[in-house]
């Protein structure tokens, strides 16, 4: 950043920090050798920016953002250009490896925390803004699986029925084989699994008429800022 002269530099936290036992402590450290301050957000800005972030993108969008971090998922109602009601839910994937190790049981933990979230958000088969690195590797596969021509992510478009058939395929699929070809990292490809049992019941509770891909979120919610 200072090679680019790039200032102001806005460093913002999310649910890794917030959560962890060490935070503060983290904040401090980072602080004191590198003279930034991190700015810790709480879930419903989180939601806020990265919905900002889909509609600095993508103007005219409306429906649900969902955006999925690795220990939390947002959900955020958008239109008019505008971030209504939003919810901030414990189902990220690093979240979900600590609830249960049984399949079942972890389903029915998500379908608790959507059933909440429904409440709020209220979704009326809205258009699903994906947002974030596992929900990218999952539409970066549906294009693997439909052998679709091209590779660029953001605004790219499926329909319930389709993306569930992917899921399907996912669970019978080599996923190293398909993480080579597709340049997916191993971290990442280890989580794919358990974001797709998450992403499974929001089609089935939340029945969105289309699920789209937004490759802008947070960081460009901060810009929109």
């Amino acid at each position: 950043a200072k090679g680019m002269d790039i200032a102001p530099f806005t460093v913002v936290a999310t649910a890794a920090t917030r959560e962890a036992e060490d935070g503060p402590e983290f904040q401090a450290q980072v602080l004191r050798e590198t003279g930034l301050k991190l700015h810790v957000i709480d879930g419903d800005e989180e939601a806020r920016l990265s919905a900002q972030g889909v509609l600095l993108g993508w103007p005219e969008a409306k429906g649900i953002v969902c955006d999925i971090g690795g220990n939390s998922m947002e959900l955020a109602r958008i239109g008019d250009g505008r971030v209504g009601k939003r919810v901030s839910t414990p189902l990220g994937p690093f979240r979900l490896q600590q609830v249960s190790s049984d399949p079942k049981a972890r389903k029915a933990h998500i379908d608790t925390i959507l059933q909440a979230a429904v409440k709020e958000i209220r979704p009326n088969g809205d258009r699903l803004y994906l947002v974030g690195g596992s929900w990218r590797v999952i539409a970066r596969l549906d294009m693997e699986r439909r052998n679709y021509p091209l590779t660029v992510l953001h605004e790219y478009r499926m329909t319930p029925d389709s993306l569930t058939a992917t899921l399907d395929w996912l669970q019978t699929t080599d996923l190293p084989a398909l993480r080579g070809r597709t340049g997916t990292s191993a971290e990442r490809m280890e989580l794919v699994p358990l974001a797709c049992e998450v992403l499974r019941e929001m089609i089935r509770i939340l029945k969105p008429s289309e699920i789209d891909v937004s490759a802008y979120g947070i960081r460009e919610g901060l810009l929109f800022e």
